[in-house]
């Protein structure tokens, strides 16, 4: 016997949703931090050096190893809900409904970098370390890849909130 339910054409969903977007510091950098904390803490303990410089070589240690857990929090996150940004200490988030637009500012900790503009008149910046390249790249290649950043995040915008 067949059920039914099972003949029903399954309903439209509408296009397909695209992933959220995702932009974290690369773990390659984050990497090479924490070398640089290995380091310091093996001259810091076996090597015969004074006082004074294994207190130094600790702190600095201590130090990276706190810019690199805080590197690994960092992220830009878009989804159809609206954007989120995490810096070293804080959050940000905004519904898609508070958004009045999207687009790249310069100036931005010595940079080009996205800008979220809230309709309330309020600004959520996106830290350049998490959208400029890596590797060392002319700045028409480097904004051209901002720009099609942006590209995406427009894309994950609900057609009811676009202008």
């Amino acid at each position: 016997m067949v059920d039914a339910a099972d003949d029903r054409p399954e309903p439209d969903s509408g296009p397909a949703a695209l992933p959220p977007l995702l932009r974290r510091i690369p773990v390659q950098l984050v990497a090479l931090v924490m070398l640089a904390v290995c380091v310091c803490a093996f001259v810091a303990i076996y090597l015969d050096v004074p006082s004074t410089a294994r207190g130094i070589l600790g702190a600095v240690a201590v130090g990276l190893f706190a810019v690199a857990m805080g590197c690994l929090r960092m992220y830009l996150e878009v989804d159809d809900e609206g954007v989120a940004v995490r810096y070293l200490l804080r959050e940000r988030w905004a519904p898609w409904p508070q958004i009045d637009r999207i687009e790249i500012a310069s100036g931005i900790k010595g940079s080009e970098s996205i800008r979220v503009v809230l309709k309330d008149g309020s600004l959520i910046d996106v830290p350049p370390a998490l959208l400029q390249p890596t590797a060392p790249t002319s700045r028409p290649k480097a904004l051209a890849r901002l720009k099609g950043t942006l590209g995406e995040i427009e894309a994950r915008r609900p057609d009811t909130y676009r202008r």
